[in-house]
């Protein structure tokens, strides 16, 4: 598959890490003035969607075309207690995710980027579809998260 996808996936990666680890601490759970999620929230929030996206692909990978329902990503900052969260801990499991797929998509045979999987909302769609998706993720949460910096 194209290197420029690879290319994209690992600086997406390097440059969300990188701006998240130079958000000020005290900025770190502001909440901006326009109510939008502090940079703390943002940095759960992608790490337990990048979660997802790593079952959804190992999924994909491993069993014919497996259903890969969607979650319900509102109720998280709630349930999973983000106020109370390690901020580093979540950075972490997001540069280990992505880096354990950036190696694993590295190593596709072209068969692989042909694999599916199928949602009830969407049907049937290749892996490569739900990669673009996760690219185009992180870097709207990129940009989130600089403004939310920018306005806390």
């Amino acid at each position: 598959m194209s290197a420029e996808l690879l290319k994209e996936y690992k600086e997406g990666t390097d440059n969300f890490i990188a701006a998240a680890k130079a958000v000020p601490v005290d900025k770190l759970h502001k909440t901006p003035a326009n109510d939008e999620w502090s940079p703390a929230n943002i940095i759960h929030h992608l790490a337990d969607t990048e979660a997802h996206f790593y079952v959804r692909y190992l999924k994909i990978l491993t069993e014919d075309i497996p259903e890969t329902d969607f979650f319900d990503e509102n109720v998280y900052p709630v349930r999973l207690k983000y106020g109370k969260r390690d901020v580093q801990k979540s950075l972490l499991l997001l540069q280990s995710l992505r880096d354990s797929f950036y190696n694993i998509m590295s190593n596709f045979t072209p068969e692989e980027w042909e694999r599916k999987g199928k949602n009830a909302n969407v049907g049937e769609y290749p892996i490569i579809a739900l990669i673009k998706k996760s690219r185009t993720h992180i870097k709207d949460h990129l940009n989130q998260l600089n403004e939310a910096v920018a306005n806390s």
